[in-house]
This record gives C-alpha cells, structure tokens and sequence, in this order.
C-alpha cells in the first residue's frame, strides 16, 4: 500500500513540474544581424530575430544606406519533451534586402518591435562597405524554407569542373572544340553564377541548344560522379603560338539535410540547407601552328575543304540591261570568316554593292554550308567582252598545304539595244577611272511650255486679315504657354501629389525592365525588379516611407483607401511568390511570366 502511494506522488509531482514548465514564459530577446563587411553595390541581407509572435517591427531611418525590399516575415516553432519535461520555442526573422553605393562605415540604430504591449530594442549593427568586398564570415545566414539556411564555402571534391578540348594542336584558322563538364557527389539545386574564360584570340560559338543539365554516371580519376555537359563551344584560334584558355568558374547552389539529433522528434525535423559553393576548373593551353610561309598572294584566310562555284546570267545581253554574277564558296571550315574572291568588271559595266547570304551551320570540324555574293552589272556599251578567271586559295588540313581554285574566264556578249542612240556617251577620266554614264538624249526631257495670262493682284497684305492672324496666333500660343508652365510648375510643387499621380507610370517602367530581365533569364534581378515595383508603387500612392511599410501596416493602409480586400490579398500574395521565388529553385517556384502577370494585373486593378 505504501508503494503504491509513493508511486502516486511520483507521477502527480512530475505532471506537475511538466505543467509549470509548459507555463513559464521565456525571457523576450530581439536581436539583429548584419555582415561586418560588404561590396559597395552589392546587395546584403540584415535580419531581425524575437522569440516571439509579433509583426509590429518597426526599423529607424537608415541614411545612406537602400532598403531595396523587405521585410521578408518567416515563423518556425519547436517542441520537445526531455525527461519529462515539455518546453516550446518561438523564433520570428524578419529580413530585409539592402545596398550600399558608397565607401564608409555605416550605422543601424537599434529597431523596435511590440510584444503584448511591450516594446523591445534589438542592438545596432555597424557595417563597412568597401570595393571588391568578399562574403564575410559574420553575414546571417539567408533563409529558404521554413528550415533552411544558406552559406558560402569552399571548393571540395564531391564538385569537380573539368574544361577539354578535342585538339591539342591545331593550325591557325582550324576549328576544335572546348567542352566544359560537371561531376557531382551532391544535390546541386541550381547554379547561381558563372565567370565563363575569355576567349579574345578565338572566335567561338555555342554548340548546344540546350542547357539544361542532364546528368548520367560516369568516371573521373577512377571515382564515380553524376556528370552532365555544361557547356559546348566551337572555337577557331585567330593567331598562332601558345594560347591559354582561362577557367570557367561557377557557383554552386548545394542541397544538404542536416540532422537536428537528440530529442523526442530527433530526425524528424531535419534541417535543410543550401550551401553555396565556388568550383573552377583548371586553366587549358593550346598549341595553336602558323601557317606556312610564304603564303599565296589570293589567300584570304580559308582553311578547311572548300569548293568554288562561279556563274553568269545570261551571258548574251543587249546594253542598259543587267547580267547577275554569282559567287558562292560551299564545303566546310572556317567559313564563316573567310573572304569571297571578287570578279574583276570591264570599266563600261555599272556595277552594284554585292548582295550577300549564307547557309551555314556549326559543327566539331568548324562551319558547313555555303556562302554566296551576288553581283549585279549593267553593260552600258556593246561589243565582245570577258569577266576575268575568278580564283580563291586556301588551306587544306586533309592535304597539308594551299589549294587554289578557278573558275572562268566568261565571255560575255553586249549588243546593242533598241534605245541606244547617237547621243549616249560614256564619260571616262585619264587614267581608266569612269564617271556614271550619263543618257543626254534619254534622261532629260524639255518641259511642255504653254500660253499663261499673268496679271497682278492689286489686294495688299499689310494690315488684312492674314496680317492679323499672323501677329495674334503667336501671341496667343504665347500667352497660354505661360498659364500652362505656370500650373505646371504649382503642381510639381507637391511632390506627394506628383508621386500619387506617377506612381503608377514609375511601377510600369519597373515592370518593363522586369520583362527584360524574363528574357534574358536573370531570375534574381527579376524578382528585385518586381518587388521594387510593387512596394514603390505602394509607397507613393499612400505616401508612406518604404522603410516604414510592412505586409500587416499594408493591408491596413490598403483598407483604409478602400482598395477592395481581394486586390489587397492578391497584392501580398504575390510578394510572397516574389520572396519565395527569389530563393527557391526554379522547378518548386512560379514561373517568372505568370508572377509578371498577376503583378501587372494587381496594379492595374489597384489603379482603376
């Protein structure tokens, strides 16, 4: 009985300290976060964190410094049970985006933020902005996802970057091709830099359609890796000698779980985080072979297989009409940048800018196809006449040495046409250079005379009607310019009216530069261009500081101006899919045209 009775009190005392612990409220902190050191330019990240449920952040005045947006409100909660004993945490971040543009050491005053009533003060946060600023150690952590975080850190082998070429050695002018290839250990979300080399003493073109990696097995060194193609590139070396080519450095987004460990739910609630990590691969040299000297006096750069096509149409003609030479080059190389040989004309033919086209594709061995110049030419005297052989030399890589390729001469006959008359001449200068030909005879004709009876008027326009108009409308235009720049300048004296009434022209410019960014595929300056464009427009319609404006105080001030709650709603929405998009991999976020849509809609609807 007595053991029973202990037993009893056991249970009843630790249900009791369970039930205190679960009661007692944790000491409110509010703290802030900011990198020590950052880029002048370069945008950076400060966050704010109070363990516990409160939005009425409020963050002073920062001179010098540009809130571009935020603050981006994220909420995580934790439960745990150890010996009995239940304890729960709350921790808010609130994270805004800032840049600085100019040298100096800056500072933060310390922010506020209400509690059940109770305001708290976080500590100042000073920061350095220097140029040509590196990641600081001391820079808060960014957040993805309710429980992630990201992080920069070295280069290590579960990522390797390797760049290959096809050729060792080639002559100047041979194509060969640079692949650049990435083998992973790990789960890479995205890549979100890349320094490709430069590539000043070749001429290069992309040999890949899509860029999207795809990654298979495969070796390196004898270890296995998920490997995929990054980049394919053609190059064609424009001077001989030793040629380096640079690394390509990229910046990884890497994907890690990291296990909470210990506890009641230990493993359950793992942490996800998102590493970034900078890879470069190593440097190439090339040895690239000068062609051989001397070089042929027609030589024009072509190395490659090349085939010459020389054509004349027709090749009987009567004077003062046209006759079409057609020069084209086919096989392949470097023909994208090879010159086309030139015919040489008789003096008494007109000729005409060559008209040009190509049809050429890029492959491992350079470009194949066909390039063509088409010549137009207009005998302006009859008789017997020759177009020249028209030859091109260039390289064979398959023989080792210049090939020179003709075609021609082309006789071609002129007779004389049913308009030709005595008095066509053709004008040529002392030394063989002719002046356009000149048809006395045709090209001008006397003008038609015919009788006219002139008599003068004897109306006088001094002080008539046109008088006056020509005097007052002047004057007129004058005096309503004047009320015009007048009312003009009143009303650029308001700025907060001048705002309001712009704020929706300002939001559309912004949202055009986005479009810009959707094509070029820069999805982070998409996401800026966006929020800035909504908050701004935000800002100047109800003339509230940005560094004042938050997601709960908007959809107040938004009720306030009778803005319809479906409006509001989708206005906070869509900055939510902004910050989410903007740090989330691309396949889980929305795409970049439908958040473009839905923000240019809310706005318009806004506006109406």
């Amino acid at each position: 009985m007595t053991t029973h009775r202990y037993s009893f009190r056991s249970i009843a005392l630790c249900l009791l300290m369970s039930l205190i612990a679960l009661g007692i409220k944790a000491q409110t902190t509010f703290t802030g976060q900011a990198p020590q050191t950052v880029g002048v330019g370069e945008n950076f990240r400060v966050v704010y964190k109070v363990n516990a449920n409160s939005n009425d952040i409020r963050l002073p005045e920062v001179s010098g410094i540009n809130i571009l947006y935020g603050p981006s409100t994220q909420r995580s909660s934790s439960y745990s049970v150890v010996n009995g004993v239940a304890t729960s945490t709350i921790e808010n971040s609130f994270t805004y985006v800032m840049r600085i543009d100019k040298e100096g050491s800056y500072e933060i005053a310390p922010a506020t933020i209400t509690v059940e009533g109770t305001q708290y003060k976080s500590n100042a946060l000073t920061i350095n902005a220097i140029k040509d600023a590196t990641s600081s150690s001391n820079a808060p952590q960014n957040q993805v996802g309710s429980n992630s975080s990201q992080q920069t850190v070295s280069r290590g082998e579960d990522i390797v970057v390797v760049q290959s070429i096809n050729k060792n050695s080639v002559y100047e002018g041979e194509a060969l091709v640079l692949t650049t290839t990435i083998y992973t250990n790990v789960d890479l979300q995205d890549i979100s830099d890349v320094k490709a080399p430069k590539l000043d003493n070749f001429v290069s073109e992309d040999l890949m359609d899509d860029h999207h990696l795809q990654f298979q097995l495969g070796q390196l060194n004898g270890k296995s890796y998920h490997m995929a193609v990054s980049s394919r590139q053609l190059l064609i070396p424009q001077k001989s000698g030793k040629l380096t080519i640079d690394p390509t450095e990229y910046e990884f987004v890497v994907k890690k779980r990291v296990r909470n460990g210990g506890g009641f739910f230990g493993g359950f609630f793992d942490d996800v985080q998102l590493y970034r990590q900078r890879v470069s691969s190593k440097p190439l040299t090339l040895n690239v072979k000068a062609l051989p000297q001397p070089r042929p006096a027609g030589f024009s750069g072509g190395v490659g297989d090349f085939k010459l096509n020389v054509s004349i149409t027709p090749d009987n003609v009567e004077t003062d009409n046209s006759v079409q030479v057609k020069v084209s080059i086919n096989g392949e190389g470097n023909l994208k940048i090879t010159t086309l040989p030139k015919p040489q004309f008789h003096q008494d033919f007109d000729t005409f800018d060559p008209k040009e086209s190509s049809s050429l594709s890029a492959f491992v061995g350079g470009y194949k196809g066909s390039r063509t110049a088409e010549y137009l030419i207009i005998p302006r005297r009859d008789g017997e006449f020759e177009i020249p052989q028209v030859s091109f030399t260039y390289f064979s890589l398959a023989q080792g040495k210049y090939v020179t390729l003709t075609k021609g001469p082309f006789p071609l006959h002129v007779a004389k046409g049913a308009n030709s008359g005595s008095s066509a001449t053709t004008q040529v200068f002392q030394g063989g250079q002719r002046e356009q030909v000149q048809y006395v005879g045709k090209d001008i004709r006397y003008l038609h005379t015919s009788d006219t009876n002139l008599k003068a008027k004897d109306d006088f326009f001094l002080f008539s009607g046109p008088f006056w108009c020509v005097i007052l409308f002047p004057l007129a235009l004058l005096v309503a310019f004047f009320f015009i720049y007048r009312k003009k300048i009143q009303d650029n004296a308001n700025m907060t009216a001048v705002k309001k009434r712009k704020a929706n022209k300002v939001a559309q410019k912004r949202l055009k530069k986005a479009q810009i960014f959707i094509k070029k595929g820069e999805r982070e300056n998409f996401f800026d261009e966006v929020m800035r464009a909504m908050w701004g427009y935000l800002s100047d319609k109800l003339s509230i500081p940005m560094s004042e404006l938050t997601k709960d105080n908007a959809r107040e001030k938004m009720a306030e101006h009778n803005i319809a709650e479906a409006d509001a709603e989708e206005f906070i929405k869509v900055l939510d899919s902004c910050e989410f998009a903007r740090y989330a991999p691309a396949e889980l976020s929305d795409s970049m045209d439908d958040i473009y849509n839905r923000a240019a809609d809310v706005i318009g609807r806004m506006e109406k």
